[in-house]
């Protein structure tokens, strides 16, 4: 082959006809999976190079954030139209957790008002993940650090109770959060 042909049309073109082979679901699952697979080595890479309590920092903002844009993504992927109520919102959160893994979480949401909703975790992926590598007694949840960046992005006020630290599920106890007071931002 000469050294100046330009190999990637040829190549991207036989890419092309490969992945057309491999079903929707099987390429999802890699997706997820690979995100998942970074997500433990990202953890322990910033764990290892400056200790939990700034790990625990850093993973819980930058899930937030993360939160913030995902949620605008995946509204302009669903076509959902503005969010402007809690019902709306638990829709679009049922939605996103849809579309990036829902074998992540086995959890149930309760409404508790017009305005309130109690989210109850039953299996979560990151619980499952940290205790297996014996770090659930200092880990600090950034599952819901990425609820409230959804939240956030939506532009809803909210009240978290009890609020973000350590990961309950790993202390023992019932994995539950109310959202309460889940209201539109006034514009202004």
């Amino acid at each position: 082959m000469p050294e100046s042909e330009n190999l990637q049309p040829g190549l991207f073109g036989k890419a092309q006809r490969i992945l057309s082979g491999i079903a929707q679901d099987k390429r999802e699952s890699l997706i997820v999976k690979n995100w998942m697979s970074h997500d433990a080595r990202w953890f322990n890479a910033v764990l290892e190079e400056y200790g939990m309590e700034a790990t625990n920092r850093i993973n819980q903002a930058a899930s937030h954030e993360l939160g913030k844009v995902e949620a605008q993504r995946a509204l302009r992927l669903s076509g959902q139209g503005a969010l402007e109520s809690i019902a709306d919102f638990l829709l679009f959160q049922e939605l996103v957790i849809g579309l990036f893994g829902p074998q992540l979480l086995e959890y149930r949401v309760i409404a508790t008002g017009e305005d309130a909703y109690r989210m109850e975790i039953e299996r979560c992926f990151a619980h499952d993940n940290i205790n297996a590598v014996g770090l659930g007694e200092h880990y600090l949840c950034g599952i819901f650090a990425r609820v409230t960046g959804w939240l956030e992005g939506m532009r809803f006020d909210y009240e978290m109770s009890p609020s973000l630290g350590k990961c309950m599920k790993c202390q023992g106890l019932e994995c539950a959060y109310t959202f309460s007071g889940v209201r539109k931002k006034r514009r202004g």
